[in-house]
Protein backbone atom coordinates (compact mmCIF):
# COMPACT_ATOMS: atom_id res chain seq x y z
CA UNK A 1 0.00 0.00 0.00
CA UNK A 2 1.08 3.59 -0.68
CA UNK A 3 0.71 5.60 2.51
CA UNK A 4 -1.03 8.97 2.61
CA UNK A 5 2.23 10.93 2.87
CA UNK A 6 3.72 9.25 -0.21
CA UNK A 7 0.49 9.74 -2.15
CA UNK A 8 0.52 13.44 -1.31
CA UNK A 9 4.16 13.79 -2.34
CA UNK A 10 3.57 11.90 -5.58
CA UNK A 11 0.50 13.97 -6.44
CA UNK A 12 2.48 17.17 -5.95
CA UNK A 13 5.30 15.96 -8.17
CA UNK A 14 2.91 14.81 -10.87
CA UNK A 15 1.00 18.08 -10.93
CA UNK A 16 4.28 19.96 -11.35
CA UNK A 17 5.24 17.67 -14.22
CA UNK A 18 1.85 18.01 -15.88
CA UNK A 19 2.18 21.77 -16.12
CA UNK A 20 5.61 21.32 -17.72
CA UNK A 21 4.45 18.75 -20.25
CA UNK A 22 2.96 21.59 -22.28
CA UNK A 23 6.18 21.45 -24.33
CA UNK A 24 4.72 18.44 -26.15
CA UNK A 25 3.25 20.45 -29.00
CA UNK A 26 3.90 20.34 -32.78
CA UNK A 27 4.85 23.37 -34.87
CA UNK A 28 5.79 24.41 -38.38
CA UNK A 29 5.78 22.88 -41.84
CA UNK A 30 8.87 21.60 -43.61
CA UNK A 31 9.54 18.19 -45.18
CA UNK A 32 9.19 14.47 -44.54
CA UNK A 33 6.60 11.68 -44.35
CA UNK A 34 4.06 13.86 -42.51
CA UNK A 35 5.05 17.16 -44.14
CA UNK A 36 2.29 19.73 -43.80
CA UNK A 37 0.11 17.58 -41.53
CA UNK A 38 -2.48 19.89 -39.98
CA UNK A 39 -4.55 17.57 -37.82
CA UNK A 40 -3.96 14.32 -35.96
CA UNK A 41 -2.26 13.00 -32.85
CA UNK A 42 1.20 12.11 -31.54
CA UNK A 43 1.65 9.32 -28.99
CA UNK A 44 4.64 9.51 -26.64
CA UNK A 45 6.22 6.80 -24.52
CA UNK A 46 6.91 8.05 -20.99
CA UNK A 47 9.52 6.66 -18.58
CA UNK A 48 10.69 7.88 -15.18
CA UNK A 49 14.03 7.85 -13.39
CA UNK A 50 14.31 8.30 -9.63
CA UNK A 51 16.60 6.97 -6.92
CA UNK A 52 13.80 6.47 -4.39
CA UNK A 53 10.73 5.56 -6.43
CA UNK A 54 9.22 2.24 -5.33
CA UNK A 55 7.31 -0.21 -7.59
CA UNK A 56 3.90 0.74 -6.19
CA UNK A 57 4.44 4.45 -6.80
CA UNK A 58 5.90 3.72 -10.24
CA UNK A 59 2.72 1.86 -11.16
CA UNK A 60 0.74 5.06 -10.59
CA UNK A 61 2.81 7.06 -13.07
CA UNK A 62 1.75 7.49 -16.72
CA UNK A 63 3.40 5.27 -19.32
CA UNK A 64 2.01 7.18 -22.28
CA UNK A 65 1.03 10.73 -23.25
CA UNK A 66 -1.04 11.72 -26.30
CA UNK A 67 -1.12 15.14 -27.94
CA UNK A 68 -3.96 15.99 -30.35
CA UNK A 69 -3.51 18.94 -32.71
CA UNK A 70 -5.60 20.90 -35.19
CA UNK A 71 -4.68 24.27 -36.68
CA UNK A 72 -3.63 26.50 -33.82
CA UNK A 73 -5.01 24.25 -31.08
CA UNK A 74 -3.47 21.33 -29.20
CA UNK A 75 -4.65 19.08 -26.38
CA UNK A 76 -2.25 16.88 -24.41
CA UNK A 77 -3.88 14.12 -22.34
CA UNK A 78 -2.15 12.42 -19.41
CA UNK A 79 -3.80 9.65 -17.36
CA UNK A 80 -2.22 8.33 -14.18
CA UNK A 81 -2.93 6.51 -10.94
CA UNK A 82 -4.43 3.60 -12.89
CA UNK A 83 -6.73 6.10 -14.64
CA UNK A 84 -7.87 7.64 -11.35
CA UNK A 85 -6.50 11.02 -12.44
CA UNK A 86 -6.60 12.69 -15.85
CA UNK A 87 -5.08 15.99 -16.90
CA UNK A 88 -5.61 17.78 -20.20
CA UNK A 89 -3.41 20.65 -21.35
CA UNK A 90 -5.15 22.75 -24.00
CA UNK A 91 -3.23 25.42 -25.90
CA UNK A 92 -5.00 27.85 -28.26
CA UNK A 93 -2.59 29.97 -30.31
CA UNK A 94 -5.43 31.97 -31.86
CA UNK A 95 -6.95 33.30 -28.64
CA UNK A 96 -3.71 32.85 -26.62
CA UNK A 97 -5.51 30.90 -23.92
CA UNK A 98 -3.87 28.01 -22.06
CA UNK A 99 -6.17 25.68 -20.14
CA UNK A 100 -5.30 22.93 -17.66
CA UNK A 101 -8.08 20.45 -16.85
CA UNK A 102 -7.66 18.19 -13.82
CA UNK A 103 -10.08 15.39 -12.97
CA UNK A 104 -9.15 13.47 -9.82
CA UNK A 105 -10.62 12.12 -6.59
CA UNK A 106 -14.11 13.33 -7.54
CA UNK A 107 -12.92 16.86 -8.31
CA UNK A 108 -13.00 18.55 -11.71
CA UNK A 109 -11.06 21.79 -12.05
CA UNK A 110 -10.03 24.00 -14.96
CA UNK A 111 -7.31 26.65 -14.87
CA UNK A 112 -7.54 29.14 -17.76
CA UNK A 113 -4.58 31.48 -18.31
CA UNK A 114 -4.04 34.28 -20.81
CA UNK A 115 -0.78 35.06 -22.62
CA UNK A 116 0.60 37.32 -19.88
CA UNK A 117 -0.20 34.79 -17.14
CA UNK A 118 1.52 32.02 -19.10
CA UNK A 119 4.65 34.15 -19.54
CA UNK A 120 4.70 34.95 -15.81
CA UNK A 121 4.07 31.33 -14.85
CA UNK A 122 7.13 30.08 -16.73
CA UNK A 123 9.39 32.99 -15.81
CA UNK A 124 8.75 32.15 -12.15
CA UNK A 125 9.65 28.45 -12.49
CA UNK A 126 11.40 27.59 -15.76
CA UNK A 127 14.14 29.37 -17.68
CA UNK A 128 15.80 27.35 -20.43
CA UNK A 129 18.84 28.15 -22.56
CA UNK A 130 18.72 26.54 -26.00
CA UNK A 131 21.63 25.87 -28.39
CA UNK A 132 20.86 24.34 -31.80
CA UNK A 133 23.58 21.84 -32.80
CA UNK A 134 22.72 20.95 -36.40
CA UNK A 135 22.73 17.23 -35.54
CA UNK A 136 19.78 15.01 -36.49
CA UNK A 137 18.12 11.76 -35.39
CA UNK A 138 15.21 9.71 -36.73
CA UNK A 139 12.29 9.30 -34.31
CA UNK A 140 8.96 7.65 -35.20
CA UNK A 141 10.00 7.70 -38.85
CA UNK A 142 10.76 11.42 -38.90
CA UNK A 143 14.13 13.14 -39.21
CA UNK A 144 14.45 15.36 -36.13
CA UNK A 145 16.81 18.19 -35.25
CA UNK A 146 18.81 18.33 -32.03
CA UNK A 147 19.03 21.19 -29.55
CA UNK A 148 20.98 21.21 -26.28
CA UNK A 149 18.93 22.63 -23.42
CA UNK A 150 20.28 23.95 -20.12
CA UNK A 151 17.77 24.45 -17.32
CA UNK A 152 17.82 26.75 -14.28
CA UNK A 153 19.75 24.15 -12.26
CA UNK A 154 22.49 23.98 -14.93
CA UNK A 155 21.51 20.51 -16.11
CA UNK A 156 22.17 20.19 -19.86
CA UNK A 157 20.46 17.58 -22.01
CA UNK A 158 19.54 16.97 -25.67
CA UNK A 159 16.11 17.68 -27.11
CA UNK A 160 14.93 16.46 -30.51
CA UNK A 161 12.22 18.22 -32.49
CA UNK A 162 10.63 18.30 -35.94
CA UNK A 163 9.25 21.05 -38.17
CA UNK A 164 7.12 18.66 -40.26
CA UNK A 165 3.72 19.79 -38.96
CA UNK A 166 1.52 22.67 -40.06
CA UNK A 167 0.25 23.93 -36.71
CA UNK A 168 0.10 27.60 -35.78
CA UNK A 169 2.54 28.85 -33.10
CA UNK A 170 1.92 26.14 -30.50
CA UNK A 171 5.10 26.74 -28.48
CA UNK A 172 3.90 30.12 -27.25
CA UNK A 173 2.62 28.40 -24.08
CA UNK A 174 5.70 26.25 -23.53
CA UNK A 175 8.97 26.74 -21.63
CA UNK A 176 10.54 25.44 -24.87
CA UNK A 177 9.35 28.52 -26.76
CA UNK A 178 12.83 29.02 -28.29
CA UNK A 179 12.52 25.70 -30.15
CA UNK A 180 10.60 26.13 -33.41
CA UNK A 181 9.17 22.66 -33.66
CA UNK A 182 7.33 19.82 -31.99
CA UNK A 183 9.36 18.08 -29.32
CA UNK A 184 9.85 14.43 -30.25
CA UNK A 185 12.25 13.34 -27.50
CA UNK A 186 13.22 15.18 -24.32
CA UNK A 187 13.37 15.08 -20.53
CA UNK A 188 11.84 17.08 -17.69
CA UNK A 189 13.54 17.25 -14.30
CA UNK A 190 11.55 18.04 -11.17
CA UNK A 191 12.80 17.35 -7.68
CA UNK A 192 14.75 14.08 -7.64
CA UNK A 193 12.79 12.64 -10.56
CA UNK A 194 13.41 12.74 -14.32
CA UNK A 195 10.56 12.28 -16.78
CA UNK A 196 11.60 11.07 -20.26
CA UNK A 197 9.29 11.42 -23.26
CA UNK A 198 9.78 10.00 -26.75
CA UNK A 199 7.34 10.04 -29.68
CA UNK A 200 6.49 6.53 -30.86
CA UNK A 201 3.52 7.05 -33.19
CA UNK A 202 2.05 9.78 -35.40
CA UNK A 203 -1.52 9.42 -36.65
CA UNK A 204 -3.22 11.70 -39.18
CA UNK A 205 -6.97 12.21 -38.82
CA UNK A 206 -9.81 14.40 -37.63
CA UNK A 207 -10.10 15.13 -33.91
CA UNK A 208 -13.23 15.74 -31.86
CA UNK A 209 -13.57 19.52 -31.40
CA UNK A 210 -14.62 18.93 -27.78
CA UNK A 211 -10.96 18.12 -27.00
CA UNK A 212 -10.20 21.84 -27.12
CA UNK A 213 -12.96 23.08 -24.80
CA UNK A 214 -13.75 22.97 -21.06
CA UNK A 215 -16.43 20.30 -20.46
CA UNK A 216 -19.48 20.91 -18.29
CA UNK A 217 -19.07 20.20 -14.60
CA UNK A 218 -15.61 21.76 -14.20
CA UNK A 219 -14.94 24.51 -11.66
CA UNK A 220 -13.08 27.22 -13.59
CA UNK A 221 -10.20 29.26 -12.11
CA UNK A 222 -8.17 32.07 -13.64
CA UNK A 223 -5.53 32.28 -10.89
CA UNK A 224 -3.18 29.33 -10.17
CA UNK A 225 -3.15 30.19 -6.46
CA UNK A 226 -6.93 29.81 -6.19
CA UNK A 227 -6.82 26.41 -7.87
CA UNK A 228 -4.07 25.13 -5.56
CA UNK A 229 -6.07 26.12 -2.48
CA UNK A 230 -8.89 23.76 -3.47
CA UNK A 231 -6.66 20.71 -4.09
Amino acid sequence: MVNKQNKGRLTGLLLTALFLISGLIPYGCKSGLHSGLEEGKIVYEVTFESADINPMMKALLPGEVTTYFSGGKTCTIISMGMNMMETRLISDAMSFKYTTLVSAMGKKMALVLDKNQVAQNYSDRVELKVVHTGETKEIAGIKCKQAMVTDSTNNTYPVYYTEDFDVQSPNWSSPFRDIDGMLMEYSIRFGDMVMNLKAKEIVAGKNDVSLYTVPEGYEVFTDPKDMKLTM
